[in-house]
């Protein structure tokens, strides 16, 4: 399977440990990404480890169908990045790494998503993740403004 890499960068109006905290919340996830809907069986795991499974709502051919993920995410560096790992039935993994670094305006976030994906879902598994990834910095910024 190969893997796709995806980038962003942005600007988000609150301190870095402020935008970790958030992210680090479960719950912060429903309607962050536009896709997740709920989050169910959050439990810590050592290291600080928070996992979960989160139901995302996809769009697929003019239909919506329910879909649960597995979820982990942890801080690293000093609190100054968050990483999520998500898993999927379908076989999509995902790997989002966020950078927070103070800034004049806040902070600035540097958000990489690496999606790997067999061939025949990687095109429409990547754009849902681009489009989740510009949704959740938008969503982001406003919600912490």
């Amino acid at each position: 399977m190969k893997s796709d890499v995806l980038r962003h960068r942005f600007i988000v109006p609150a301190a870095p440990d402020v935008v970790v905290s958030h992210l680090m919340e479960p719950e912060s996830y429903v309607g962050l990404n536009g896709l997740v809907i709920a989050v169910r069986d959050i439990r810590e795991e050592d290291g600080g480890t928070v996992a979960y499974t989160a139901i995302e709502r996809l769009p697929l051919l003019g239909f919506h169908f329910h879909s649960q993920l597995r979820v982990r995410v942890r801080r690293e560096e000093d609190g100054t990045r968050f990483v999520m790992e998500v898993g999927t039935r379908g076989g999509v993994a995902v790997h989002i790494e966020t950078s927070v670094a103070p800034a004049p305006e806040g902070s600035l976030a540097d958000d990489t998503i690496t999606l790997t994906a067999a061939a025949p879902v990687r095109a429409y598994a990547r754009r849902q993740a681009r489009a989740g990834q510009l949704h959740r910095a938008r969503t982001l910024a406003a919600r912490l403004a």
